[in-house]
């Protein structure tokens, strides 16, 4: 079920709002044309079972059964139907499910949606913990899209590593690409939900009617629901990537192929005349049954692989199938598109013709058959091998399709915020040198109608921003909005600044520091060792962007300054380009050595009868005055100004 992107709808807000209505509309349609075919099998059922037992007792057995009879097609004819209604009611809820949650991102309802990618957090990782990268509002929270496990690995892969240029060029590429593309990228979505990633009660919620009501909407997309953890075809991954082990002997194939006509042609020949003794026919069987036996292990090891997750992995076909057929001017989608049908048959194709193999094996679930099958004819040995055959041509290139539906996944997730972003921009990624420039750049977690944007500009190696202010300013939110456009630009996504240019750097920040009673580790001990991260990090081969807020923070002034500035003349001699943040202002009175290569900015707050105001615009020059003492006049404690 698709729809037609109103390209001039005036507002995103408006466009979700509309489109999950539709399909709210359209599922409810569907959900009472399903309880009239419902009703309808329920009478045709009652008539076929009445007129059968007229036909059986009555007088008329003729008309009776002919009534009977066509009863009993119109029954089976509403099953069909009732099935396809069944279904496409599903998928409309998932659309609407879809465009609700789209709806939820762009009114700033994001942070309370299922899926934050918690389970993807590192607690090692130099700077994901700093950025809030993972976890509960956010950065992936606020662009994934991704509902299979392959996409949120690929879009947390994105966000936490670093990639090589043409990489990241390659994914803003497609990410442009696919950015109009709402009907598939949504469809992809709608498709993924099918698998069990959020609940029923979430596909149920109704969107609110009206642009006035995206908030009741967001709040319906967003209320907590229990996440289903979609299938995991690992197991069966893993068997199609082993070596075929039954293929391999020869000995059992050509027995395989042998002993069961051998012994249907000596049970024919000993029923047919006394040519052939009566006897005979039990050698061929009695070997067929060795073969079984010394096969045992092998084809219960393969029927339990297949069996127990072929639901797991056909599952994915229908996303597989929309791979197939994307054909965009993007050469990392064109890719992803031939990585899909390198392999001898087309994923779609190969999965029916694996759920036909499977199918054989369904034989063995019949307990009274099964066992005689298996002796005359080595059904389960057949079975395996043909399984088997399917593995060497495809089955051992199946995870090269998973890895491009993640990847697919994580670019739609990139995409979908260059849609509902217009004002972010893709930036200019360079390899010559370091360089962080940015205009107008803002905080993407925060609600547009609040951020503030900045201009930041650290034009080469050797440079840095060295922000102070007063507290609650916006010094740690301008080193966050930094960091979060560095990985966000080299992940290949748009970025929240109307300009931006940067290089392929190694990012490392000292923002949230967490002591630990269990390590027995303290709060400035913790600092320290991240701060030599940082530093380490520079005998790496690319260039380092380093974020430090409120540096040693945690020991007294005068060996602050030390410190401090001879990390900040560590960092600037090695050619590492950054931002620090620090409330003392005599870290400001920089040696010659520094001060042409240190711009010194500040925020600062207004007093207005008696409330404290900020406005979050970086200024030049250092801040003049603290506000720590106001601040506690204004929660009640009397401490002298002066």
């Amino acid at each position: 079920m698709e729809l037609e992107l109103e390209r001039e709808t005036p507002h995103l807000a408006d466009l979700y709002q509309q489109r999950s209505v539709r399909f709210e509309s359209e599922a409810a349609r569907l959900a009472d044309r399903s309880r009239l075919v419902s009703n309808l099998r329920g009478l045709t059922f009652g008539i076929a079972v009445i007129a059968g037992l007229f036909a059986a007792f009555g007088s008329a057995p003729v008309v009776s059964g002919t009534l009977s009879a066509l009863g009993c097609v119109a029954f089976i004819g509403l099953v069909v139907s009732h099935s396809r209604v069944l279904l496409a009611e599903e998928d409309a809820r998932r659309w609407a499910c879809v465009n609700r949650r789209a709806l939820a991102r762009c009114t700033g309802r994001w942070h309370q949606l299922t899926g934050d990618g918690t389970e993807e957090k590192k607690p090692s990782h130099p700077y994901a913990e700093d950025l809030d990268l993972f976890g509960p509002a956010s950065l992936f929270q606020r662009v994934s899209v991704a509902h299979t496990r392959y996409g949120q690995r690929t879009l947390a892969k994105y966000l936490s590593e670093l990639a090589a240029p043409a990489t990241i060029r390659a994914r803003q590429e497609a990410a442009r690409a696919l950015a109009p593309e709402l009907d598939l990228r949504q469809k992809l979505e709608a498709l993924a939900l099918a698998l069990g990633d959020v609940s029923h009660q979430e596909l149920s919620a109704p969107a609110a009617s009206g642009v006035t009501g995206g908030q009741d909407s967001a709040d319906a997309a967003s209320t907590p629901a229990r996440r289903e953890a979609p299938p995991d075809p690992e197991p069966l991954l893993r068997w199609a990537e082993s070596p075929p082990r039954l293929s391999a002997r020869r000995t059992v194939r050509w027995l395989a192929w042998l002993i069961p006509p051998v012994t249907v042609s000596t049970v024919l020949l000993a029923l047919l005349g006394p040519a052939v003794p009566s006897w005979v026919w039990l050698v061929p069987l009695a070997a067929g049954v060795l073969v079984n036996y010394s096969t045992r292990e092998e084809t219960a090891r393969v029927c339990g692989a297949v069996s127990s997750t072929e639901g797991a992995f056909l599952r994915y076909g229908a996303m597989l199938e929309v791979i197939e057929r994307v054909d965009l001017h993007a050469q990392f989608l064109s890719d992803l598109r031939e990585r899909v049908l390198s392999a001898e048959a087309r994923p779609s194709a190969a999965m029916k013709r694996f759920r036909d193999l499977v199918g054989w094996f369904d034989l063995r679930h019949n307990g009274l058959i099964h066992p005689f099958v298996n002796a005359f004819l080595l059904w389960d040995i057949h079975c395996v091998l043909r399984l088997e055959a399917w593995q060497r041509q495809v089955g051992c290139r199946a995870r090269q399709w998973f890895d491009a539906l993640g990847e697919f996944e994580a670019l739609s997730s990139l995409a979908a915020l260059a849609h509902d972003e217009p004002d972010f921009a893709f930036p200019e990624v360079v390899e010559d040198h370091a360089v962080f420039e940015a205009s107008e750049l803002g905080h993407p977690l925060l609600d547009a109608a609040t951020r503030v944007a900045n201009d930041v500009t650290l034009p080469g190696p050797g440079s840095v921003l060295l922000v102070t202010g007063s507290n609650m300013s916006g010094k740690s939110t301008l080193l966050r909005a930094m960091g979060l456009a560095c990985v966000m630009a080299l992940a290949g996504a748009p970025v929240c600044a109307r300009r931006m240019r940067i290089a392929r750097c190694a990012l490392r920040t000292s923002i949230r520091v967490s002591d630990s009673l269990e390590s027995g580790i303290s709060h400035f001990y913790a600092e320290l060792r991240k701060l030599k991260a940082v530093l380490d990090a520079t005998a790496g081969d690319d260039p380092v962007l380093f974020l430090l807020d409120e540096i040693l923070h945690g020991t007294n002034s005068r060996e602050r300054q030390i410190g401090a500035k001879w990390l900040l003349s560590e960092l600037l001699r090695i050619g590492a380009v950054g931002a620090a943040s620090t409330h003392d202002m005599r870290l400001t009175r920089l040696p010659e050595t520094l001060s042409d290569r240190v711009q010194l900015v500040h925020f600062r707050e207004s007093i207005k009868g008696g409330e404290m105001t900020f406005d979050y615009q970086l200024r030049p020059g250092p801040v003049t005055a603290g506000n720590a003492l106001r601040l506690m006049r204004l929660v009640g404690l009397d401490v002298p100004l002066e």
